[in-house]
């Protein structure tokens, strides 16, 4: 596998993946240089990638997000490994929740048939390898937009849930 390293208009992002399986990735930042240094404690291959390349759809699509476009469908294969089996019950059904709508931290641990577990939700949101693909962004707290740990944090998480409200023309 191999980051992938591609310019949005909201920034640098990146997304570790091949051929259609994704593992990773890392919200647009601005600072180049930041991105580069979480890369390379990875210990990967990376690559620039210069835009369109119709190779890679899940960058189109990761540009084409933040350009306006509502992607319902990403068309990856997920890879959860490593991560515990409550983590990747919650991340696939979080991937689930349609642009431009949020649920709660409890709403999503009532679904998964755990209505007490809202922090273990919470916990797993957080650890999150795939933000974007996997939208975490659109769990939010009871009394608030609760935590987010990609880059910009909380700023970013109300930035875009805010970008999904204001493009609802396109779902």
């Amino acid at each position: 596998m191999s980051w992938y390293v591609f310019y949005t208009s909201w920034g640098w992002a990146a997304v570790l993946g091949e051929n259609r399986t994704v593992k990773r990735s890392v919200l647009p930042i601005l600072n180049l240089p930041n991105l580069r240094e979480y890369i390379e404690q990875t210990g990967l291959d990376a690559r620039f990638v210069v835009l369109p390349d119709y190779s890679l759809p899940v960058i189109n699509k990761f540009c084409a997000y933040y350009e306006g476009a509502v992607i319902n469908d990403w068309d990856v294969e997920l890879s959860m490994d490593g991560l515990p089996p409550f983590s990747r019950k919650v991340l696939a059904f979080v991937h689930t929740i349609p642009y431009g709508k949020t649920l709660t931290y409890a709403e999503v641990a009532r679904s998964l048939g755990k209505p007490g577990a809202a922090r273990a939700v919470g916990q797993a949101l957080k650890r999150n390898p795939l933000p974007l693909i996997i939208p975490c962004h659109r769990v939010v707290a009871s009394n608030g937009p609760g935590g987010f740990t990609s880059p910009g944090g909380i700023a970013t998480k109300l930035e875009m849930l805010q970008w999904e409200r204001k493009n609802p023309k396109n779902y």
